[in-house]
């Protein structure tokens, strides 16, 4: 607690120091969301109804031409029959219970905290911040330092990481990244990635150490093929352990169309060699909750989804998601409609269902029902 504490007014005497610059400028930006939630399991009357206030704040200041410091804040009281929040899995613990019942909890936590110098061709961070090497829309076997989870509708900024960071940004779209991701037990992740544009794609090619487990080598692209998007991912991690076969292999592809009546459709599918083909080991718990592993990104060997959204009126747009997990025998559908109330508020009407085979018996093992009301400022 004192570690956290030095490191937030450390950076907030940063924050007081450069405001009295001449050629500083700061900004703050956020959030309140309002999301209640009933949750409706096995269809056998077990339910559950939760509350959720999720307040955020992002700060961000540029002083001196070439610096800028970030500090973004989530903060989190909820109250319901069954809740779960968990801590920072950070270098350093940078989040807070202030209140840790079984049925309420209020937690905040310090997801983005950086400092960064950037000029010409050379950027230079420092601290916990996104690094985003996912190329493809859905599964990112590609991010090895904040893979997350789509169904996580709530957390749109996605996790950070605590890393050092630098980029070279070369000519015609082309970049040099390094980044090292410490870690308190072993080496943490070591890694490079290089981008550049070819005949109308962006490729990019990176290659790590991660962790004590693995060497990872992999690459992306994105581009058309005539009016539709095109993307994938392709990952390899060669173990460490001399435990045959314990290589895995990932490769995800993407399709996107927009017609002129507006609306889009999007396929994917992700091949995971760690994946299992039996449903009498399938776990919920390893697609709804949010801790995840580029080298498994779902359960199942082979997995599709495809999405389709359509506007119904210049404020109001619907979609309508369905994924497949071959093998596990699971399909998951996701009905989505958003309201742009004005350039403040929005309202959105989510919807996620869980099918399985149970026993033999392909079923309905979860149903949720969420309501989202959100205040930008």
């Amino acid at each position: 607690m004192i570690i956290k504490n030095s490191f937030l007014i450390f950076f907030l005497f940063c924050f007081q120091i450069n405001a009295q610059e001449k050629n500083s400028e700061f900004t703050i930006k956020g959030y309140i969301k309002y999301l209640p939630s009933y949750l409706d399991y096995d269809n056998n009357s077990n339910s559950e109804i939760n509350h959720l206030i999720h307040n955020r704040i992002n700060l961000k200041g540029y002083f001196k031409e070439h610096f800028s410091i970030g500090f973004e804040l989530r903060s989190r009281m909820v109250y319901g029959d069954n809740i779960n929040i968990s801590n920072d899995t950070g270098i350093i613990d940078l989040s807070n219970f202030f209140v840790d019942k079984p049925k309420f909890k209020l937690h905040s936590m310090i997801d983005r905290m950086w400092f960064k110098y950037q000029k010409n061709k050379i950027e230079i961070s420092i601290g916990r911040q996104r690094v985003n090497w996912g190329i493809n829309t859905i599964w990112n076997s590609n991010d090895l330092f904040n893979a997350y989870n789509f169904i996580d509708f709530d957390y749109i900024e996605r996790p950070g990481s605590d890393v050092i960071r630098f980029i070279y940004n070369g000519d015609n779209l082309s970049s040099l990244e390094f980044v090292y991701k410490p870690n308190l037990n072993n080496v943490g992740v070591i890694a490079a990635l290089y981008k550049i544009n070819k005949i109308g794609y962006d490729f990019q090619f990176f290659g790590a150490n991660y962790y004590d487990q693995d060497f990872a080598l992999g690459g992306g692209w994105a581009g058309n093929i005539r009016n539709a998007g095109f993307k994938g991912e392709v990952s390899y991690f060669v173990t460490k352990n001399p435990i045959p076969d314990d290589n895995s292999f990932s490769l995800s592809t993407s399709f996107d169309y927009s017609f002129k009546n507006g609306i889009y459709i999007l396929g994917s599918y992700l091949f995971n060699s760690k994946g299992v083909s039996n449903s009498n080991i399938f776990n919920l718990g390893a697609i709804n909750e949010n801790v995840l592993s580029p080298k498994n990104l779902m359960p199942s060997k082979n997995s599709y989804m495809i999405q389709t959204s359509k506007p119904i009126s210049p404020a109001i747009n619907s979609s309508l998601t369905f994924l497949y997990g071959q093998g596990i025998n699971f399909l998951y559908i996701s009905p989505n409609i958003s309201y742009d109330i004005n350039s403040d508020f929005d309202l959105n009407f989510i919807g996620q269902l869980f099918y399985a085979d149970v026993n033999g018996n392909f079923k309905s093992i979860m149903n949720g029902i969420y309501l989202q009301l959100r205040y930008s400022f």
